[in-house]
């Protein structure tokens, strides 16, 4: 079984992927780690040399390469079920778990993340709520189609567990 963990950026899908991964003993990944040992780019650089529709190419291909993988929990990049038919193909391969967060939450996350995020760069305060806001309201009809909905400020691995 693969189980694919979804939401915006720094919603705690690669934190909450690894404990799920440890609990059920499954293998974990990051589809956009994979995509940076793969092409040997970090992901900001990757947005910054070739644009954001280069960097959505890469990520249906690592897709692809995932489709062999079993008894893994998978940590997707926050845009990756959101263009294409990807997450129409998530679902196919496995669970859905949507790990969901309010816009502020996100902004105080970044606020500490000390990993930058190409999308969200250079804006102040203002223009990251509006931007966050927006974007993830726009996202919201490709994550509500996920399996499970989980709170992602809080979240349980039991009741995830439990879900499944």
């Amino acid at each position: 079984m693969k189980i694919f963990l979804v939401g915006y950026m720094l919603c705690g899908k690669s934190t909450t992927g690894k404990r799920l991964a440890k609990k059920l003993g499954y293998d974990f990944a990051d589809t956009d780690k994979m995509i940076e040992n793969k092409y040997r780019l970090r992901v900001e650089r990757i947005f910054e040399k070739y644009g954001e529709q280069t960097f959505r190419l890469l990520e249906k291909e690592i897709l692809e390469e995932v489709k062999s993988l079993d008894d893994m929990v998978i940590a997707t990049g926050g845009g990756l079920p959101c263009f294409g038919n990807n997450m129409r193909t998530l679902k196919q391969m496995g669970r859905t778990i949507y790990l969901k967060m309010s816009a502020k939450s996100i902004i105080a996350r970044h606020k500490q993340s000390k990993r930058p995020r190409p999308l969200l760069k250079d804006k102040d305060d203002e223009q990251l709520l509006d931007f966050v806001s927006k974007s993830l309201e726009k996202r919201e009809v490709f994550y509500q189609q996920a399996d499970i909905i989980i709170r992602g400020e809080s979240v349980d691995i039991a009741e995830i567990i439990a879900k499944i």
